[in-house]
């Protein structure tokens, strides 16, 4: 019976022993996690994981599997006077605007592999599908349109050899072709093939890469870029999934003359951490075959999120800008509000502009009527929140261009085109939204954390001193025993009042 009670005794003891080491443990645990806190912020923790992006992390999963958000308007002109036009009677071509055909751009990351030397390469590749349900217009519709493979063809040959421009005339001939054709919307957008250039591929393959000139499918021929961006503490929040390469050229893709270099410039899914009203972005779209320029405008609020709105400066598609060689003038030079994009588009004369030549010179609209520029339509913008750089909406819109050079060798019906710029479409990408999860990361990152993370360190900081008074106080008690230390009494009494303070 004694044994008992002593075996009783000794398991009561232990269990007190073991409370009071507990509660020790415990304190000393939350006061590493205070200091911890106070010097190295949950809120600099989790930037740093996204900064590495971290696999499995919800920076990186998002990113990973980005949301399908993005919505692409497309804007097309009918032309309404196109026979009175060639027959001399108009001098000026009218044109209608027809749209918006609404498009969803599906875009994925894929072979995604980490470099030794803290950078992220990974394909991603666009599609565009259409979406009946957000679309009033019918795209089997008819228009009056540029018949894109004969103008396409003689702008190019234009300043060609006498006998070159011969043979594209007897071509013409062969296939009566005219300016304007009636077609559908659907089939100057997506199929606008031709006999015309299944005979030119057979007196020249190289210059006719794709016998399909419709507009998106030429925008959208080539949809897949292999990209490395910078990660990691070695480039650190400024240069944050900035793009060093794509398809292994440290320059903008689909040049060879001229190199237009990467300026921290992003591929519009990230931007850098931390951004700051002096800061720019820099972004790249494909189709556009350049990277422009984005400044503070102004602050903005979304989903409760805080962020800047950059805006893309009107001068964007001057000559004067940027300062570095401008590989976007042409030859012969272009005027301000035009930016040659024929070094990605097969030497083709493309090029881009804001819809409806807003802020080029007069020039460029020379001859055309039905234009309504409008800056609050026809601004690109971009809000980004600026913690993460995510982007919360925006605006992303440029217009197509057939550029004419002296048409006159080619007849008096293409001789009508000579040194116009003739719009084909213009396409404008808008962030529909963000999913309830991204807002959620997003509100985590940004707000919850960073607002909440001194309340945690003192909380941190009571709770060790709280479970100390309570172990020194677990001391005095009777019926501990086996002390292996002294306990100092007089430092338990001063936490005692500390944590009545």
């Amino acid at each position: 019976m004694t044994t008992d009670t002593s075996i009783v005794t000794f398991l009561v003891k232990s269990v007190r022993n073991l409370r009071t080491y507990g509660k020790l443990a415990v304190g000393i645990l939350l006061l590493a996690l205070g200091i911890s806190s106070v010097i190295y912020t949950p809120s600099d923790f989790l930037f740093d994981l996204r900064l590495r992006m971290v696999p499995g992390t919800p920076p990186y999963t998002m990113w990973a599997e980005p949301p399908e958000n993005l919505l692409a308007k497309v804007y097309i002109f009918n032309v309404t006077n196109s026979e009175r036009f060639l027959n001399g009677s108009d001098y000026d071509l009218h044109l209608q605007e027809i749209g918006p055909i609404v498009y969803r751009e599906k875009f994925g990351h894929s072979n995604i592999r980490f470099n030794e030397n803290s950078t992220l390469t990974y394909t991603i590749t666009r599609r565009l599908h259409y979406l009946p349900e957000l679309n009033t217009i019918d795209i089997n519709d008819t228009i009056i349109a540029p018949n894109l493979a004969m103008l396409v063809m003689t702008s190019y040959f234009s300043d060609s050899s006498y006998f070159t421009r011969t043979a594209i005339k007897v071509l013409l001939y062969k296939h009566e072709s005219e300016p304007f054709v009636k077609m559908s919307i659907y089939d100057f957008l997506h199929n606008a093939s031709s006999a015309l250039l299944e005979d030119a591929r057979l007196f020249n393959g190289k210059l006719v890469p794709s016998t399909n000139v419709g507009v998106l499918n030429q925008m959208y021929l080539k949809n897949s870029y292999n990209v490395t961006v910078a990660i990691g503490p070695k480039y650190g929040n400024k240069d944050f999934f900035t793009i060093q390469n794509v398809d292994g050229v440290n320059s903008l893709p689909g040049f060879n003359r001229c190199k237009p270099p990467f300026s921290r410039t992003s591929e519009t899914t990230l931007f850098p951490q931390f951004l700051t009203k002096s800061d720019k972005i820099n972004a790249w779209k494909a189709v556009l075959c350049k990277a422009v320029d984005g400044v503070y405008a102004s602050d903005v609020s979304r989903y409760g999120l805080h962020g800047y709105r950059f805006e893309v400066p009107l001068n964007v598609f001057n000559r004067t800008e940027p300062k570095y060689e401008d590989c976007y003038k042409g030859d012969p030079p272009l005027p301000n509000g035009l930016a040659d994009l024929s070094a990605c588009y097969h030497g083709y004369p493309f090029a881009a502009s804001f819809p409806h030549f807003m802020s080029a010179d007069p020039i460029v609209s020379n001859r055309l009527k039905g234009l309504k520029p409008d800056i609050d339509k026809h601004l690109t913008y971009l809000n980004v929140e600026k913690l993460s750089g995510v982007p919360l909406g925006g605006r992303a819109i440029f217009q197509i261009n057939l550029i004419f050079r002296d048409m006159s060798s080619f007849g008096s019906k293409l001789g009508r085109f000579t040194n116009m710029n003739l719009p084909f479409a213009y396409v404008g990408y808008e962030i529909e939204g963000l999913p309830v999860h991204v807002r959620v990361v997003l509100y985590i990152m940004t707000i919850l954390v960073p607002n909440t993370q001194l309340f945690m360190s003192i909380a941190f900081f009571v709770f060790a001193f709280t479970l100390f008074y309570y172990y020194c106080k677990q001391w005095n008690k009777p019926g501990i025993t086996n002390r292996t230390f002294p306990i100092d009494h007089k430092k338990c009494k001063e936490e005692e009042s500390f944590i009545k303070i």
